[in-house]
């Protein structure tokens, strides 16, 4: 499968290099001195999940060094939406796939309107993965999993092709009856995360450990 991962830091970066490793064709969209470090040095995965793996990968600044492909993988941040967005339309074709794992409730449908393409896909993520220097992931945290399904129901050959192709690569893939259940308990858990340790200035473990910041968290 032909893949291109729109956003290749910590997210993009490990479950990008997990299926370069599974021998599918992808090509990582980055920048600045993380798009050189890939581009000489390849992608280096350190994972509690996955092992740790260094591969050579292909790596370019646009989306226009690329062409149509099967599936985008859009992991961009936020305030970037907008513009990645537009930017990838050199990369769909009559039968791409658009995966969005970013945080929030409404991607699928914003990604959409601005790349003028909806493939009518949700999807939720659940891993700890940053990029510890340049061309180096870490994955510290989190299952490894993907949630997904073909929201407004259809697309059973596509989707199934995608969970398997996921799966080959050894990324945990779940078809959900309803993604968009998954979608709004994951983004509840982080409004009570990011919102309790900007508070207290305190990583989750001594948060979890004490009782006041417990509560404050269980009732955010």
């Amino acid at each position: 499968m032909r893949i291109a991962v729109m956003g290749s830091g910590g997210t993009g970066g490990y479950f990008g290099g997990l299926l370069s490793r599974a021998g599918e064709e992808v090509t990582f969209v980055a920048r600045g001195a993380h798009l050189e470090a890939l581009r000489l040095r390849g992608v280096k995965v350190k994972s509690r999940l996955a092992g740790e793996f260094t591969l050579p990968v292909r790596a370019v600044a646009t989306a226009n060094e690329v062409g149509p492909v099967d599936l985008i993988l859009f992991w961009v941040k936020t305030y970037d939406t907008d513009a990645a967005a537009e930017s990838i339309r050199p990369l769909i074709g009559a039968d791409t796939m658009l995966l969005s794992l970013q945080n929030g409730v409404d991607n699928a449908e914003h990604i959409a309107r601005s790349a003028g393409h909806d493939s009518g896909l949700g999807a939720a993520a659940y891993l700890v993965s940053a990029i510890e220097a340049p061309g180096v992931i870490a994955q510290t945290a989190g299952q490894g999993k993907i949630i997904l399904e073909a929201l407004g129901g259809g697309m059973g050959a596509r989707i199934e092709r995608l969970q398997d192709v996921l799966q080959r690569a050894e990324i945990s893939a779940e078809v959900h009856s309803d993604v968009r259940i998954a979608i709004w308990q994951k983004f509840l858990f982080i409004c009570a995360f990011s919102g309790v340790t900007a508070l207290t200035r305190m990583s989750i473990g001594p948060i979890l450990a004490d009782q006041a910041t417990h509560a404050l968290f269980r009732e955010r």
